[in-house]
């Protein structure tokens, strides 16, 4: 697969571009931009509207369509995750599979074959992830896979801000010279770091900080594209992390340097919360249009790619000056791809929105998948091997995950209490976990990564999620019928009760933290997997109330921490769930 890319060396001391017949123009837009840290006068905002008709405009010449591909929250999965991560929901709620590098890698080329002209975004949380082959190989292959499909632009998420600056310089300039330096990675070929840039508008630039653009202009054909890039700030983050500006004033002020550079036509990547449940790609999410990001967006951007939103979107609003601008979401994990048409007219740069066009492409697996994809993630998995083997801890006993009559797994208590174990210092009180989360028992003597990632191979972030005691009993009542058979898994100092005699949805009797019974009054903070606190489960209370951020680390980051501090392991007594009818 060519890279069509128009970003070809980034250097953390230089900027260097060697392109034939094109130009990108990203040192000079880091000189421009260096006016965004004394922040200039934000224009006036209004919300977005969703009820109006779009200005109407008068053909003066022939448009010229740009194609703009977009990924979000990539989170290494070069091969497809299991279960939700893995599958998607078309128009009809059928889940198909979807996913995986060389299925995205193929749709990709496909979409691109289809347009003349096009460009390829990432969205940011493009890195990260449990699977061996981008844990274990510090991220490498997930570069080495953007820069083959030709990735022109990528965005900082949260992951890419918590494993900190200097990870992510050593993914933009590894600092090797000869080929024998580079390989670092046998059997993959010597790793020379990202052939495109990391876009962050709102990062404050430091030394301390990761070496980030705050735009980028690609000429896509004989039309130049401004590409800005937010994270929104989050309080997961560790206090060395890179700091962030105010992503709407970030925004403002970096439109007004590419507009002063004379570029018209605008796209903006948004890294978010999760903040709807849909899961089907040609839906528009009310939630996703009411939030500020997207109705105070600065009028001059013509499209909004957002990232982390919950899954796949595909809208249309209208902003301040009563323009309609299409706003979409990419599904996590490679699972579709989003592609925007934009009409420009070549004789202003403008982007004629009503001609715009956009939709979601599901990453199906009916597509004949990349060789070379399919090569690159066999030699990551090899690599990853020798230390996917290394010893972690050890476990006494295998502990099973088969629940009891009362519907209590002995391991997934167990990876309960290490969740809590990991989060304790985070302000957590009690931590839920859901048993369907693991597939196989955890195995008795020496544990290394591989064996944990085959117990736990979602790699599901970690949230903190405070409620009210009201609505930690509601969550509980919540998930009492639909986790594996009476209830969730809880960690060692909570105890609860379920009633088989009362009605779905009231059969949670009594809960007890710390030996005391819930307080409806008081606040509690609870951490659970990303799935429990998900859109994606059925209005999950916990996602739906409360004060919801993420802990900093995965599901299988918290076991592997408590397998290394807490072995050798046995497996916990069952008595946290008491059975009634």
């Amino acid at each position: 697969m060519l890279q069509k890319s128009s970003w070809n060396v980034v250097n953390s001391a230089a900027v260097r571009t060697s392109i034939s017949g094109r130009v990108t123009l990203v040192a000079l837009a880091f000189l421009s931009a260096l006016t965004l840290v004394t922040t200039l006068a934000a224009p006036p905002r209004a919300d977005a509207q969703t009820g109006r008709t779009s200005s109407p405009w008068s053909p003066a010449a022939e448009t010229r369509s740009v194609r703009i591909l977009g990924i979000g929250e990539f989170s290494g999965a070069l091969s497809r995750p299991v279960g939700f991560q893995g599958e998607l929901r078309d128009g009809s709620g059928n889940v198909r599979p979807a996913g995986g590098g060389p299925h995205l890698a193929a749709t990709v080329e496909k979409l691109r074959a289809q347009a003349e002209d096009s460009l390829l975004l990432a969205t940011g949380d493009s890195i990260g992830g449990t699977a061996p082959e981008a844990a274990l190989l510090g991220d490498r292959p997930t570069i080495e896979f953007f820069n083959r499909i030709g990735v022109d632009g990528a965005g900082v998420g949260r992951r890419e801000l918590e494993k900190g600056a200097d990870h992510v310089r050593s993914l933009v300039a590894p600092g090797c010279v000869t080929e024998q330096d580079c390989r670092v990675d046998p059997p993959l070929p010597p790793f020379r770091g990202a052939a495109f840039p990391f876009l962050a508008s709102n990062v404050i630039p430091s030394p301390e900080s990761a070496p980030t653009f705050p735009f980028s202009i690609h000429r896509v054909g004989d039309v130049r594209v401004g590409v800005v890039a937010v994270t929104a700030p989050s309080e997961s983050l560790p206090e060395t992390a890179t700091r962030l500006a105010d992503p709407l004033r970030a925004i403002d002020d970096t439109v007004e340097s590419l507009q002063f550079l004379g570029v018209e036509a605008i796209v903006a990547m948004v890294q978010s919360d999760t903040v709807h449940a849909n899961l089907d790609p040609a839906a528009c999410p009310e939630e996703l249009t009411e939030i500020d990001l997207v109705k105070e967006l600065n009028p001059a951007v013509d499209a909004l790619i957002m990232g982390a939103s919950g899954g796949p979107a595909t809208c249309r609003v209208f902003d301040a000056e009563n323009d309609e601008r299409v706003v979409v979401a990419p599904a996590s994990h490679g699972r579709s791809v989003t592609v925007v048409d934009l009409a420009v007219d070549p004789s202003t740069g403008d982007v004629i929105r009503p001609q715009t066009s956009v939709f979601n492409q599901t990453v199906n697996l009916d597509i004949a998948p990349d060789a070379g994809t399919e090569e690159l993630v066999r030699q990551a998995q090899a690599a990853a091997a020798p230390e996917a083997r290394e010893v972690i801890g050890a476990a006494d006993e295998a502990i099973e995950r088969d629940m009891d009559a009362d519907g209590e797994s002995p391991l997934a208590d167990l990876v309960a209490d290490g969740q809590l174990h990991a989060t304790r210092g985070r302000g957590a009180e009690l931590a839920l976990s859901n048993p369907d989360s693991l597939l196989t028992d955890l195995p008795a003597g020496r544990l290394d990564y591989a064996a944990l990632h085959t117990v736990q191979p979602y790699g599901d972030r970690l949230y903190l999620v405070t409620v009210s005691g009201e609505e930690l009993h509601a969550a509980f009542d919540h998930f009492a019928d639909d986790i594996g058979r009476n209830g969730p898994a809880v960690s060692s100092n909570v105890r609860y009760t379920v009633d088989l005699g009362r009605p779905p949805g009231d059969r949670v009797t009594e809960i007890v933290v710390d030996d005391e019974p819930v307080d409806p009054r008081r606040e509690y903070t609870v951490v659970v997997n990303e799935f429990l606190s998900s859109p994606e489960w059925d209005g999950s209370v916990l996602a739906e109330r409360g004060d919801r951020r993420e802990a900093g680390l995965t599901d299988l980051d918290a076991l592997r921490r408590y397998v290394a501090e807490k072995g050798p392991l046995t497996a916990p007594e069952t008595d946290r769930v008491t059975v009634i009818g």
